[in-house]
C-alpha cells in the first residue's frame, strides 16, 4: 500500500461534550439525586468543592452536577436555585468522589463542562438561553485545564493554516515549501515539549494531557521500530494508555481518541479484515463492560458511521448487544444498521431511476445481466477527472466481455456535466438528478466522497466497492480473465 500522510485530531474544539454525543448520553446511567445543604460558610471542606452561580433567564428550580465517566454521567449532588436581581443565584457545595470531569447546569444539554478538584471554590455565569455562554471562574484545575485545551486548539489552528499554505505553494512557488515544512516541525517540537513536560508531573492533568500528546510520525524517538506511518498510527495511537488507571479509564477524551482512530484508520483505505483487527486489538485492551471499553466501542460506532465503513454494522451490533440502557439510542444504531446493510458487499443493490442527459430517465435494474459498475463521481471533482482515464480503458478491455458502467454525477449544472462527459470520452451510460451532494443515488449508497464506485454481479448483487486504478483491473481480470 501507498504510504500517505495520515492527518487527525482527537480534539477539534474545547467542550470535551459535542451537543450529539450529550443528547445520546442522556439516557446513560444517572444515579439517584442527593440534594446537598445551600447555606453559606467560610468555604468548602477538603473533600468538598463549592460553586456559586449568577445565571441570566434561569428559569429552573434546581442545578445539578454531574460526574464524567467516560460516556456515562452520575448526578451527585444539586442546589435550589433563588431569584435575586433578575438573575437566577445558587450556591452548590458538593463532595467530590474524585478529581475528573464534572458538568454544571440544570441539566447535562444546558451546563458547562469543567476539570474539578475538591478544596476550590468557584463562581458560575452564563445566560441560562445560551449555554455556551457558561463560564466557570475561580478553580485552579479547570484552569489549567482550560488553559491546555486553548493550547491544542491554538496549535491545531496553525497546523491546518501551514498544510492549507504548503499546497497552495507546491503549485504556485514550490521553493516555500522547505521553509512551511520547517515551521511545522518547530511548532511540533515546541507543542509537544509542552506537553511531555505535563506528563512529566504525573499528575491528573499530565494524564489529560497524554490524551493529546500522539505525536507526528517522524517526530516519535521511537517511530524507527515501524515500517511505515500507517504502521505508527495503527499500533501507537493507543499505546501506553492503562485502562486500569480510574484517571484514564473514565475521561471523556477517550470516546473522542477511539472515534478518530476508526475514522482514520478505514479512511486509509486498509482492508476491512486488517482495519478490524487494529480495532479489536484496542478494544481488547478495556476490560468488557467497563467505562473505557464503552467509550471505546461508542466512539467507534460514532466514526465508523461518519465514515460509510461497513465495519459500523460489526461494531454497532456489538454496542447495542454490550450496553442496551439506552434504548432511543440503540434503535438510532439498528436503524443505521439496517440502512448500511442494504448497500454493502453480498448485498442486492437498492434499485433506482434518475434523468439521462438526453431528458429521459433510466434505472440501474435496466441493465441487470451484467457485470455493472456504478461510479459516483463530478466534473467539478480533480480525484474524479483523474480517475477517468483508468476506468476508460477498463471500459474499453472488458464491455464486449459483459462489463458495463452507469456513471452517477454529482454535479449541479448540466452543462458543465455534459462538457465533461465529451471532454473525457465517456461512453457508458450516465444519469444524474443534477442535486449535488444532495443525489438520491448518492443518498441511498450513503456516499460521502467521491469518486466512488459499487461493483455488481449480473444478478445485481454488490460484489465489491471503491475499486480504483489497478484494484479495478484485477477484479475485472478475475472475472472476465484477462
Amino acid at each position: 500500500m501507498q504510504a500517505k500522510r495520515i492527518f487527525y485530531n482527537t480534539m477539534k474544539s474545547a467542550p470535551f461534550f459535542k451537543i450529539g454525543l450529550m443528547r445520546a448520553t442522556l439516557m446513560a446511567m444517572v444515579v439517584a439525586l442527593a440534594f446537598t445543604a445551600t447555606g453559606c460558610g467560610s468555604g468548602p471542606a477538603a473533600d468538598e468543592i463549592s460553586i456559586t452561580g449568577e445565571i441570566s433567564n434561569l428559569s429552573t428550580d434546581s442545578v445539578r452536577l454531574y460526574e464524567v465517566l467516560g460516556v456515562r454521567m452520575n448526578a451527585i449532588a444539586a442546589a435550589k436555585v433563588e431569584p435575586k436581581d433578575g438573575k437566577g443565584t445558587f450556591t452548590l457545595t458538593a463532595k467530590l468522589p474524585r478529581t475528573g470531569f464534572y458538568l454544571i447546569g440544570d441539566e447535562p444539554r444546558r451546563s458547562v463542562n469543567a476539570l474539578l478538584t475538591a478544596g476550590e471554590t468557584a463562581k458560575m455565569t452564563g445566560n441560562w438561553s445560551s449555554p455556551e455562554t457558561y463560564k466557570l471562574e475561580g478553580s485552579l484545575s479547570n484552569d489549567a485545564y482550560q488553559a491546555l485545551q486553548q493550547r491544542v486548539i491554538d496549535h491545531n489552528n496553525k497546523l491546518q493554516g501551514l498544510y492549507q499554505n504548503m499546497q497552495l505553494f507546491a503549485q504556485t512557488d514550490p521553493s516555500q515549501v522547505q521553509r512551511i515544512q520547517t515551521d511545522i516541525q518547530n511548532i511540533n517540537n515546541s507543542h509537544f515539549a509542552y506537553l511531555d513536560s505535563l506528563i512529566a508531573k504525573g499528575d491528573f492533568m499530565g494524564k489529560v494531557a497524554k490524551m493529546y500528546n500522539f505525536k507526528p510520525f517522524m517526530s516519535d524517538p521511537g517511530h524507527s521500530k515501524y515500517a511505515s506511518e500507517l504502521e505508527y498510527f495503527k499500533e501507537a495511537f493507543f499505546e501506553g494508555f492503562d485502562m486500569n488507571d480510574a484517571d484514564i479509564a473514565n475521561m471523556p477524551q477517550m470516546y473522542d481518541k477511539a472515534r478518530a482512530y476508526a475514522a482514520t484508520l478505514v479512511g486509509t483505505g486498509l482492508p476491512q479484515e486488517i482495519a478490524k483487527a487494529s480495532l479489536d486489538k484496542v478494544l481488547a485492551m478495556a476490560p468488557d463492560g467497563s467505562s473505557p471499553h464503552e467509550s471505546i466501542l461508542r466512539g467507534y460506532v460514532a466514526g465508523l458511521e461518519q465514515s460509510k465503513s461497513p465495519l459500523f454494522i460489526d461494531f454497532g451490533q456489538l454496542f447495542v448487544a454490550k450496553y442496551p440502557n439506552d434504548p432511543q439510542y440503540a434503535a438510532s444504531i439498528n436503524a443505521s444498521i439496517a440502512k448500511m446493510a442494504s448497500t454493502t458487499t453480498g448485498a442486492v443493490a437498492p434499485d433506482f431511476a434518475a434523468p439521462t442527459p438526453d431528458g429521459g430517465s433510466m434505472k440501474l435494474s435496466d441493465l441487470r445481466g451484467k457485470y455493472v459498475m456504478i461510479d459516483f463521481w463530478a466534473s467539478w471533482c480533480r480525484p474524479c477527472r483523474a480517475e477517468n482515464p483508468n476506468v476508460v480503458k477498463a471500459y474499453n478491455k472488458y464491455h464486449d466481455k459483459g462489463f458495463e458502467i452507469l456513471g452517477v454525477s454529482l454535479d449541479q449544472e448540466k452543462a458543465k456535466w455534459e462538457a465533461a462527459i465529451q471532454q473525457d470520452g465517456l461512453i457508458w451510460k450516465h444519469v444524474s438528478d443534477l442535486g449535488g451532494w444532495a443525489s438520491q443515488p448518492a443518498q441511498l449508497y450513503g456516499v460521502n466522497s467521491i469518486p466512488a464506485t459499487v461493483l455488481l454481479d449480473q444478478e445485481g448483487k454488490i460484489i465489491a466497492r471503491n475499486l480504483r486504478g489497478p484494484q479495478l483491473e484485477e477484479k475485472l481480470k478475475e472475472i472476465f480473465g484477462s
